[in-house]
């Protein structure tokens, strides 16, 4: 009967924080499956990555490689997979939601189990405390609104892999447990709770393992190691798990030559002025200041550091100003010092004596994340069970006070992390597409977010490859693609097919003066078929592929600038089939079209390749992303001289002439 009344209490429990998110994120839960929070941004695209986790096996072949930036592989590693978040997602979409209503669900309840699973770890710290039921309750309520609902949140709606950081207070719950208990079914909390935080967000993957190591520092008494050893046992290898995904990143991202600059993290750092920055979505707080990104707000709100203050104060002073809150292994100086540090750790690079992630950069991973902000997150986790621990010390004794005190600290928890109504974003239109077989979809502008992030959501309807994609890290070959379209390049466009038809929708709205329709129309072959939501619609159909001659030995040559040209001068009359040059990062620099011209006496010259250049660097892109090593195949050219025009500044110490092989 104990049990029984246990696992009810605890149900009763967890629907008490979910109508609480549901009025949190109040109108959402009327329209589940019909409208997505917040904008119609990186929530579309995070819509997209619940679908494609419901669609293919996480961590296989067809998993890593999804039809989006076709004819890439490996696009998935482009970005968070959110494989976490599928325990979630993916039954609901198993059971018939759509994967809007599997993201909502997600979204919903990654506020009440935050709260939920902070709520039990708060009463399991105080469950030897010397305050009565009610004070250990509503003190674990409090910790429970602070984390899983509290200001820094609403600064972060639009990430569900940000929100989604449940399983850190279930981890560090089944941590407590273990060294107070010793059950082994604690260990095996801990391991699901740690290996389904890492897969849900690449940040906390990285960031939690330094709560973890403080951690184990702090409460394992290391005199008697064997529970902390099966701890750290089970930590090491249930990572092990972690591994191979982190690997295929590693070799996706190093082959595609992408990563994040010291600009990129410093501007994406916390300022000390963030945590003066309350977001615009709550009720009850100004927007104040400016900021240069959304990660900047970092406003904690004020019940929680008057809690804090309050408990430290509390906490570290008895009979005059004598000290107590250096106990060992005291739980409210520990998280209230991590909460501080991890606060520190959001500031970013810098000073190390200031700057504390500095050090953390030299770790495998730091020095790849673009946000060290969001370790504001766990800073929020620690300052919110210190906050609860602290109100425990607080809270005065006798029935009338108690429950004042108690009143006022909710109710100042609660108008601190208030909302005002969730902004809700109608989806993406669907698009009815022409029966094509074997065809891919093109959208443009493909520079354009909106565009991307629609074209992905409409691929869950229709279920076709895409040229358009939407990440972390923009391809190499994508970025020269979208750079062409806009420069009127429409070689790009039959390149990118490779031999396959084209169904290509243009977004009028967002093409100014019509350019990019006016390219499309012109394209050999382009059958117009009218109009839908998406735009103008045309079906290109399949043409041959390219013909990209394999290159043979480099002929020695000695190259020269003439006037906006660069020439060869390859010593003797010799057969020239392809010239090569890298790009790498330069194809803003190289002319839409190149001429490529011979002679046998640098007096009269004869054209061997008048083209277009994007359709030659695209393709180069998709084989090596990082050189660009662009090849123009001409007709077996016999000459002495080769002159290249118009040739940029960098040309002549990268071209060369090859033989045929």
């Amino acid at each position: 009967m104990l049990l029984l009344s246990m696992r009810r209490g605890a149900f009763s429990t967890v629907a008490a924080f979910i109508l609480l998110a549901i009025a949190w994120t109040r109108p959402l839960v009327f329209h589940l499956s019909s409208r997505i929070p917040h904008d119609p941004g990186d929530p579309v695209f995070n819509t997209w990555l619940v679908w494609w986790n419901a669609h293919a096996l996480p961590f296989t072949s067809r998993w890593w490689n999804p039809p989006v930036f076709y004819p890439m592989r490996g696009a998935l590693a482009l970005s968070e997979h959110l494989a976490g978040i599928g325990i979630i997602t993916t039954p609901v979409q198993l059971a018939g939601g759509n994967a809007v209503a599997a993201y909502n669900a997600a979204f919903i309840l990654s506020f009440a189990l935050s709260g939920f699973f902070t709520f039990l770890l708060t009463r399991d710290l105080l469950k030897r405390s010397n305050a009565g039921a009610f004070f250990i309750n509503t003190a674990a309520v409090c910790a429970a609104l602070a984390y899983g609902f509290g200001p820094y949140r609403a600064g972060q709606l639009a990430h569900l892999q940000v929100l989604t950081s449940q399983w850190m207070p279930l981890a560090l719950l089944a941590m407590h447990r273990y060294v107070d208990e010793g059950r082994k079914r604690w260990l095996g909390v801990f391991a699901f709770a740690w290996v389904i935080q890492a897969l849900s967000n690449g940040y906390y993957l990285l960031f939690f393992p330094v709560l973890i190591v403080l951690w184990l520092a702090w409460f394992v008494d290391w005199r008697h190691p064997a529970r902390g050893l099966s701890l750290l046992a089970c930590w090491i290898s249930s990572s092990l798990l972690l591994i191979p995904p982190l690997a295929t990143y590693s070799s996706v991202q190093q082959g595609l030559g992408v990563g994040r600059t010291a600009a990129e993290m410093a501007l994406f750092s916390a300022k000390a002025a963030s945590f003066l920055h309350a977001p615009a979505m709550l009720a009850f707080w100004p927007e104040w200041g400016d900021t240069a990104t959304t990660e900047e707000f970092l406003f904690p709100g004020v019940t929680l550091v008057l809690l804090l203050v309050a408990g430290t104060i509390a906490a570290g002073l008895r009979k005059g100003r004598r000290w107590q809150g250096s106990a060992i292994r005291s739980p409210l100086l520990f998280y209230g010092l991590a909460a501080l540090l991890m606060w520190a750790l959001a500031l970013g690079p810098g000073a190390p004596w200031s700057h504390p992630y500095a050090a953390l950069a030299w770790l495998p991973g730091y020095g790849a994340l673009r946000v060290p902000a969001r370790f504001a997150m766990l800073a929020t986790l620690c300052a919110s069970v210190a906050a609860g621990l602290s109100f425990a010390r607080l809270a005065p004794h006798g029935r009338a006070p108690g429950f004042v005190f108690a009143a006022v600290v909710v109710s100042g928890l609660c108008i601190d992390g208030w909302l005002h109504p969730m902004p809700l974003a109608t989806p993406p239109g669907r698009v009815m597409l022409p029966r094509i077989p074997d065809a891919i979809v093109l959208e443009l502008p493909s520079d354009e977010g909106i565009v991307d992030v629609g074209a992905m959501y409409r691929q869950t309807q229709h279920g076709l490859p895409i040229v358009n994609g939407y990440s972390g890290h923009t391809p190499p070959h994508y970025r020269i693609f979208s750079l062409a379209i806009r420069r009127g390049d429409p070689s790009v466009i039959a390149e990118i097919a490779g031999g396959r038809p084209v169904v290509i929708s243009v977004n009028d709205a967002l093409d100014a003066g019509g350019a990019i329709r006016r390219l499309v129309e012109e394209l050999r072959g382009i059958d117009a078929r009218g109009g839908s939501s998406g735009g103008a619609m045309f079906v290109l159909p399949a043409s041959a592929v390219r013909r990209v001659a394999p290159a043979g030995e480099p002929w020695p040559a000695t190259v020269s600038r003439e006037g906006d040209a660069v020439v060869l001068d390859l010593g003797d009359t010799r057969t020239v089939r392809t010239i090569g040059f890298p790009v790498r990062w330069h194809y803003g620099e190289l002319a839409t079209r190149l001429t490529v011209e011979a002679s046998n006496d640098r007096v009269n010259w004869s054209s061997a390749w008048d083209d277009w250049t994007g359709a030659s660097t695209v393709a180069a892109a998709l084989v090596d992303p990082v050189l660009v090593p662009v090849h123009l195949t001409l007709p077996d050219v016999q000459a002495r001289y080769v002159r290249v025009r118009p040739a940029p500044v960098w040309l002549h110490r990268e071209i060369t002439a090859y033989a045929p092989r």
